[in-house]
C-alpha cells in the first residue's frame, strides 16, 4: 500500500511539473495582454483614457483587440510573440 502511495505521489508531482512548465512557456513566451493594447492604442494615437469598450481575445498566436474613441471605431491584431500588428486600424 505504501508503494502506490509513493507511485501515486511521484505521477501528481509530475503531472504538476509538466503543466507548471507549459504555463511558464505560454507566459514568458507573449508580450502579455496590456502590452498589446498598449501597441493598439499608440497606432491608433490615443491614449487608454481615450478609448472605450476594449475587447481583447487571445486565439491562436495573436491578440484580436477592439476599441471605440472619439475618433471611431478600431479593430487589430497584434502577434502575441513579437508586438507586430499584422492587421489594424480605424474601421470605416
Amino acid at each position: 500500500m505504501k508503494k502506490v502511495l509513493t507511485i501515486l505521489l511521484v505521477i501528481v508531482l509530475l503531472g504538476a511539473a509538466v503543466g507548471g512548465f507549459f504555463i511558464y512557456r505560454h507566459v514568458s513566451s507573449t508580450i502579455g495582454r496590456d502590452a498589446a493594447v498598449q501597441i493598439a492604442l499608440k497606432d491608433a494615437g490615443l491614449e487608454r483614457n481615450q478609448a472605450y469598450d476594449l475587447d481583447v481575445d487571445y486565439e491562436h498566436g495573436y491578440y484580436e483587440i477592439d476599441f471605440e474613441s472619439g475618433k471611431g471605431d478600431f479593430s487589430y491584431r497584434i502577434d502575441a510573440r513579437t508586438g507586430e500588428i499584422l492587421t489594424g486600424g480605424i474601421d470605416y
